[in-house]
């Protein structure tokens, strides 16, 4: 309302009704107008001053809709490279003790941080390893005698090791849901760590006891179960109550190879239906997780799935869980000069029908540790043969050109949405442009002896 229209009301209310003289009327609506448009300028200012106080882009409630996070692990994908060196320096010195490392290497520019020291001495029987939680939050790093330890990926600082009874560690998983670690040890036993708190349950033990030998493990999609590779077969186990079920026993294996000889290499399908297992002599067995019943022997048996002057055996799973790709070892040859190759093996297996198509075989100097890693969406497998990495098409099952990458080519990992794969060498790490397959500057990383990699999600 005008100022107009409220004096024009007032006079006729004056005259209508004669109850007020006119003047007055008018003063009681002008004082009226003045106390409303005084609310409406203080209102404003108000709205202006907490525009001024917020920062911009952010709107009047910016910082409530979008608190700060300050634990979230870096935006760009991290690598983490376990290796060792001699001295607290993380080089190779030869002198001083063993120092265990892992060194984080931002992905997108190529850079190393700082070694994280995880522990001393050498491993004998245990396996290292890098796993990171699904939230990307947290790694957890396996070191010698039975330790644990958690690094914070937002900051590369490593928590309070957790120490892990039942001898040497052999491997570790997380649950789907991230809320539990499975750490399995030489012993047979399967330790659960909460992660929320880094504290150990009580142990499990596969196989009926002590002493059984409990080597890889993974979980089912829905995190209801783990499966647990031992000298005879596989033992499941109940995750909700941490309870083994009764052991697969699986005539792949062969338990005359003693001590360290239980298969390392085991992978689920992505629709949990079905287990794989990759046996000491090269064949694979099926599992039915519904039943869990092994299904036939996949291939002749007649490769080493084991070490082969230092080499091992892997499985993998296509991301549509379709084809199973996996390496074995055939026996070393001994070639001109006194150099030894060993030919690798990656057999590709249909899961619809678990029939092996034809095997890709390559030649790798004997000491090689020949791994497989696929791309997200499917399309391509990378294996490490020696000093090359070599592409194969998953629609056709063929080999692209051999990527050099330097001597000793091993551990392998592929970022997360598939345009880098990351080798291991002797000397650091390569990347490798996936859409071209050429091979990046190599990134030095401190230390020497690259047992395992890892990358955030």
């Amino acid at each position: 309302m005008t100022d107009t229209d409220g004096l024009r009301t007032a006079m006729h209310a004056a005259v209508d009704h004669e109850k007020a003289p006119a003047d007055e009327l008018i003063r009681q609506v002008m004082r009226r107008h003045r106390r409303r448009r005084h609310v409406a300028l203080a209102g404003v200012a108000a709205l202006a001053a907490l525009a001024v106080a917020v920062p911009a882009g952010l709107g009047a409630f910016g910082h409530l809709l979008k608190p700060a996070r300050p634990n979230q692990p870096p935006a760009s994908p991290t690598l983490y490279i376990y290796g060792y060196g001699y001295g607290y320096d993380g080089e190779v010195s030869h002198t001083g003790p063993l120092v265990r490392t892992v060194t984080p290497v931002n992905t997108a520019t190529g850079t190393p941080g700082k070694p994280i020291h995880v522990g001393l001495g050498r491993f004998e029987v245990s396996v290292p390893q890098v796993v990171i939680t699904p939230n990307g939050k947290t790694a957890y790093v396996t070191g010698p005698s039975g330790w644990v330890t958690p690094i914070s990926t937002a900051t590369n600082t490593p928590g309070k090791p957790i120490h892990v009874a039942g001898g040497h560690i052999r491997a570790i998983a997380i649950t789907p849901n991230g809320k539990t670690a499975y750490v399995t040890t030489n012993t047979g036993a399967v330790t659960p760590i909460t992660t929320a708190t880094n504290t150990v349950g009580a142990a499990a033990y596969v196989n009926g006891g002590p002493r059984s030998w409990g080597g890889a493990i993974a979980i089912t999609p829905d995190g209801k179960t783990a499966y647990v590779t031992t000298l005879s077969g596989v033992t499941p186990i109940t995750t909700a109550t941490n309870t083994p079920g009764t052991p697969i026993f699986n005539h792949g294996q062969a338990d005359s190879f003693g001590p360290g000889s239980a298969s390392e290499n085991i992978a689920i399908t992505p629709d949990g239906k079905t287990v794989y297992v990759l046996n000491q002599n090269g064949s694979v067995t099926p599992i039915n997780t519904a039943t869990n019943k092994p299904g036939p022997l996949i291939g002749s048996g007649r490769f080493n799935a084991l070490a082969a002057l230092g080499g091992t055996g892997q499985i993998a799973i296509t991301p549509d869980g379709k084809t199973v790709y996996a390496t074995t070892w055939a026996d070393c040859n001994l070639g001109a000069g006194g150099h030894a190759t060993c030919p690798v093996t990656v057999t590709p297996i249909n899961t619809a029908t678990n029939a092996p198509d034809a095997p890709i075989t390559f030649d790798v100097a004997a000491g090689s540790i020949s791994q497989i890693a696929i791309t997200p969406d499917g399309k391509t497998a990378y294996a490490t043969t020696g000093s090359t990495v070599t592409p194969i098409s998953t629609a056709t099952n063929t080999p692209g050109t051999p990527i050099h990458v330097g001597r000793g080519a091993s551990q392998i990992v592929i970022t997360p949405n598939g345009k880098t794969a990351f080798v291991t060498t002797a000397s650091g790490v390569t990347p490798i442009n996936t859409a071209t397959n050429t091979p990046g500057t190599p990134i030095h990383v401190p230390g020497a002896g690259y047992e395992t990699i890892a990358i955030t999600p």
